[in-house]
């Protein structure tokens, strides 16, 4: 995977964490812990031709 280095002051860093709202928070947390490349995985396949959802009555069995 690559790689990249960016310098950005910790002041900046953290103002723009401060600025987040709730779920930006969130999507950064799962992004930033071991569960995160399986989401960029599955958002991947979702984001893939031929992906098909589940309608509601499916996922029901209504």
């Amino acid at each position: 995977m690559a790689q990249v280095s960016i310098n950005i002051p910790l002041e900046n860093i953290a103002d723009i964490i401060n600025s987040m709202d709730v779920k930006e928070i969130e999507t950064l947390c799962l992004l930033l812990n071991d569960e995160g490349l399986e989401l960029i995985k599955r958002k991947k396949e979702v984001e893939a031709d031929g992906f098909k959802f589940l309608s509601r009555d499916g996922v029901f069995d209504v």
